[in-house]
């Protein structure tokens, strides 16, 4: 039912409405890559959430951190492996994952994004400041 979509009565649909975001075959903002230059050299701790890693530029961030950083799959399995991952000149890719190896800066937590994210939340201690950033986030009120 689509009744949720439709303008009210008496108004005119005037435009479409497109979501805050890229579809799978848009070209990325300038921001995007602007950020990717600046940010991923000063990483050193990556955090990757919920993704099958086979989409070019994103599955190529992951190897734009330096070797120091520490680089972390939460998903509910492994994606982005060495074995998994295409070098694509310009956009990274080719190192990939390497969760195997005994000296590898790579770890993966297997399962649900927010129920890891929540063990992490409460095994760290910030559990209430978690809470209340979801819930501004949210545009709740704020506890006193």
């Amino acid at each position: 039912d689509d009744v949720g979509l439709r303008p009210p009565p008496g108004r005119p649909a005037r435009r479409k409405v497109k979501p805050d975001i890229v579809f799978f075959g848009e070209a990325l903002p300038p921001r995007f890559f602007e950020c990717a230059e600046a940010d991923f050299p000063r990483c050193d701790l990556l955090l990757v959430m919920g993704t099958s890693l086979v989409v070019q530029p994103f599955s190529g961030l992951i190897d734009l951190v330096p070797p120091s950083a520490k680089r972390v799959l939460i998903n509910r399995q492994r994606a982005g492996e060495v074995s998994d991952v295409l070098s694509i000149p310009g956009l990274g890719g080719g190192g990939g994952f390497d969760f195997d190896a005994d000296d590898s800066r790579d770890a993966f937590l297997e399962g649900d994004v927010d129920e890891v994210v929540a063990e992490i939340v409460r095994l760290a201690g910030w559990r209430d400041e978690f809470e209340a950033l979801l819930r501004e986030r949210r545009g709740e009120p704020r506890e006193t």
